[in-house]
């Protein structure tokens, strides 16, 4: 029961009143979140532990209300748990997205909390590579200083890769 009321507070609190459509809104991308209290009262269970809570709750059908929520909320969450489960091997996202006009709610809140984070492998390297550079033994390097050390070291493997220097 704390999956099916959490998942109604969640859809609640990002879907403020509306039933409008979600298709419009389904591609743009969704500012980060900060995390909540209700973040710190699933106990940090992961995604596919609350999934297999919802789903266990479904299959019980017991339904405790903890708060009231919409009408429009109860009734799209509902019906969602209803519905046979999607294979595990299956997209969610792109099911909301196909289902959006049933579930307008719960696809832009599939698509705040399901989303992945984007990343950059590139400035994760690069980051980590200043790192390298910029160390307690160099704290006191000037920043141009730095900068064109972490210039030499980002382009010799290209510049060694494109003359065909031997490795050593």
């Amino acid at each position: 029961m704390q999956a099916t009321s959490m998942l109604q507070r969640q859809v609640d609190t990002i879907t403020p009143n509306s039933s409008a459509p979600a298709r419009e809104t389904m591609h743009e991308p969704q500012a980060q979140r900060r995390r909540t209290e209700d973040d710190k009262a699933t106990g940090g269970l992961s995604l596919l532990a609350m999934y297999d809570e919802i789903l266990e709750e479904n299959a019980l059908r017991h339904r405790e209300e903890e708060r009231p929520t919409k009408p429009s909320t109860t009734v799209q969450v509902l019906g969602y748990l209803s519905e046979p489960p999607i294979p595990r091997d299956q997209d969610p996202l792109h099911y909301l997205a196909s289902n959006c006009a049933r579930y307008p709610d719960l696809a832009i809140a599939a698509r705040t909390y399901l989303s992945a984070p984007p990343t950059s492998v590139d400035s994760e390297r690069l980051f980590s590579a200043a790192s390298d550079v910029v160390d307690d033994k160099r704290s006191r390097i000037l920043c141009e200083k730095a900068e064109m050390l972490l210039f030499v070291k980002m382009t010799f493997a290209f510049v060694k890769k494109k003359m065909l220097i031997p490795p050593q």
